[in-house]
C-alpha cells in the first residue's frame, strides 16, 4: 500500500494548533494554580484572591473554542500525559520525525531513524571510519510495538543479515539491532543539538557491558569494577563541566580500580552529531576521548573509548567506571513512586554480551504482565515479563523473568542498588536506574548471570 506524500504545509499548521493548545492548557493550569493558592491564603489569612472568576473563564472560553478543533487534555490527570519536564533542563522541543543518535557497543555507532520515510542508517565509524563501505540502510515497519526492520546493505560483518528490530523515541533515545539475535545491541542517544542545562543537574548511570575482550578478558567484573554511580553537570557555552563523581560495585562497595573521573568537555558538532567530547591530557599510556549523548528529556549515554584505535596504544578512559561505557537518566527531582514503576507495561531488550555457544545476545523483550495468565509478582515492587519466542513480537512474550526493583536509594532518587533479577527461578543481585521521562518510566538494569558467567543487562521504555 502506497503512503500519500507528507503534506509540510498542512503539518505546519496542525503543529500551530497543537502549540496553541498546549500553550492554551498551561496557561490556563496557571490561572487555576494562582486561584487556589489565594483561596488558601483566604482560608488561612484573610488575603485577597488575586485572579478573578472572570479571568478564568476568559481562559475556558478560549479552550473550548481549541477543544473544538482537537481533542483536549487535562491539568496533570486524564488525556495525554503532562510532560514534566526535569528541573535543570529547557521544555525539549516537539520531537521531529527524523532524528540522528550516537551508540556505544564499544564501538562508537552512528543511525538515523526517519519516520517519514520509513528508512534506518547506521554505521560502525569505529570499525569502518565514515566509509559507505561501512553503511547500514534499511526500512523498517511496526510490529508488536518495535520497528521491524529489513536491511537493504550491509557492511562485511553484517554479511548475509536481512533483518534488525529498533524501539524509538523520536528525539529522545533509542535502541537498536543491526542484524539477528546474535548480533550486539546498540543504545542510542540524540545528536541533533546541545542540549540546555541550568545550573547543577544530577545523573544516575549505571555501566554499559561488552562482551569479552580478546583473550576472555571480561569488561566488566561485578564484585571490583564500578557499576553504577551518579556524577553532577554544569555548563557554561559549550563548556561541560562534571563533578561529584560516585561509583560502587554490585555489591555496593567502593571499586578496586575507580574511574578516573571526567575532564572538561565540550558540545559540538562533530562526525558523530552533536556530542559531549571530553579529551584527558594523559599520553603516558595515551587515555582515549569519552564520548557522551545527552537527550533533551534526560537520558544519558557514553562511550568510554574502550575500541579506540588511535593514537597508538590508547587505553580506554575508565571515566565513571568499567564496562564499554554508561547508560543513564537525569535524578528524578522527588522519590518515585516504585509501585507505579513497577505496575506499568514495558519492551525493550534482554542483552548478555558475551554468551557463547550459539546462544541469542540481544532479545526483544516485554515486562509489566498482568492477570490471571501471569505469575503473581513477588512484591509491589516487583514485574514480571521475558523474552519474545523466536524473535517474533507478534507473539505472548515469555513470563519467567521477574525484576524486583526493591528499594530506593534514599539519596538518589531513581537509583534501585539492591535490585533482584530472577530468571527461571534462579535469582542474580542487580542494580537499577529508572527516569521518568516526559511521563514514562525508562528502566536500566544490569546483573551478573552466573549461570552463563555474562553480564546481563535489560533496557525498557514503558508503553
Amino acid at each position: 500500500m502506497r503512503r500519500a506524500p507528507f503534506n509540510w504545509e498542512q503539518n505546519s499548521r496542525f503543529e500551530s494548533r497543537v502549540d496553541a493548545m498546549f500553550n492554551w492548557r498551561i496557561k490556563l493550569c496557571e490561572v487555576l494554580a494562582k486561584e487556589k493558592s489565594a483561596s488558601l491564603r483566604t482560608a488561612s489569612d484573610g488575603g485577597n484572591k488575586s485572579v478573578s472568576r472572570k479571568e478564568i473563564l476568559s481562559y475556558l472560553s478560549v479552550g473550548l473554542l481549541l477543544s473544538a478543533l482537537m481533542l483536549g487534555t487535562g491539568c496533570g490527570g486524564g488525556g495525554s500525559p503532562v510532560v514534566d519536564n526535569q528541573q535543570g533542563l529547557a521544555t525539549p522541543a516537539p520531537a521531529s520525525p527524523i532524528n540522528s543518535y550516537v551508540g556505544t557497543t564499544g564501538d562508537i555507532w552512528t543511525s538515523k531513524i526517519n519516520h517519514t520515510s520509513t528508512q534506518i542508517n547506521g554505521e560502525d565509524i569505529t570499525l569502518n571510519g565514515v566509509s559507505l563501505a561501512g553503511l547500514i540502510i534499511g526500512t523498517f515497519d511496526t510490529t508488536g510495538g518495535f520497528l521491524d526492520v529489513t536491511l537493504t546493505t550491509v557492511p562485511n560483518q553484517l554479511t548475509d543479515q536481512t533483518i534488525g528490530f529498533a524501539l524509538d523515541v523520536p528525539g529522545r533515545m533509542a535502541l537498536v539491532r543491526y542484524g539477528d539475535d546474535t548480533f550486539p545491541l546498540v543504545p542510542l542517544a540524540p545528536t541533533d543539538s546541545c542540549p540546555t542545562i541550568g545550573g547543577t543537574v544530577t545523573y544516575n548511570y549505571l555501566n554499559v557491558p561488552g562482551a569479552k575482550q580478546t583473550g576472555g578478558t571480561s569488561t566488566w567484573l561485578p564484585n571490583t569494577d564500578t557499576t553504577y554511580g551518579t556524577f553532577q553537570v554544569t555548563t557554561e557555552a559549550s563548556t561541560w563541566n562534571f563533578a561529584s563523581i560516585s561509583q560502587f560495585t554490585l555489591t555496593g562497595v567502593a571499586p578496586a580500580s575507580p574511574g578516573s573521573g571526567l575532564p572538561v568537555g565540550y558540545c559540538g558538532i562533530g562526525r558523530t552529531g552533536y556530542v559531549v567530547t571530553a579529551a584527558s591530557n594523559a599520553m603516558n599510556p595515551p587515555v582515549a576521548t569519552v564520548t557522551m549523548g545527552f537527550g533533551p528529556s534526560g537520558f544519558f549515554l557514553e562511550d568510554n573509548g574502550s575500541a579506540q584505535a588511535t593514537p597508538v596504544g590508547v587505553v580506554p578512559s575508565n571515566a565513571i567506571g568499567a564496562g564499554v561505557g554508561a547508560i543513564g537518566t537525569i535524578q528524578p527531582s522527588s522519590a518515585l513512586d516504585t509501585a507505579d514503576v513497577a505496575g506499568a507495561k514495558y519492551l525493550g531488550f534482554y542483552y548478555e554480551p558475551g554468551i557463547s555457544g550459539g546462544a541469542p545476545v540481544t532479545q526483544l523483550a516485554s515486562f509489566g504482565c498482568s492477570g490471571s495468565a501471569c505469575p503473581p509478582p513477588p512484591s509491589s515492587t516487583a514485574t514480571i515479563g521475558g523474552v519474545f519466542p523466536n524473535d517474533d513480537p507478534t507473539h505472548p512474550p515469555a513470563t519467567n523473568v521477574t525484576i524486583d526493583l526493591g528499594t530506593q536509594d534514599a539519596n538518589n532518587n531513581g537509583l534501585y542498588p539492591a535490585a533482584t533479577i530472577i530468571v527461571s527461578g534462579v535469582s542474580f543481585p542487580a542494580a537499577a536506574v529508572v527516569g521518568s521521562l516526559e511521563s514514562k518510566y525508562a528502566i536500566f538494569l544490569i546483573a551478573q548471570d552466573t549461570t552463563n558467567n555474562v553480564p546481563l543487562a535489560i533496557y525498557l521504555f514503558q508503553q
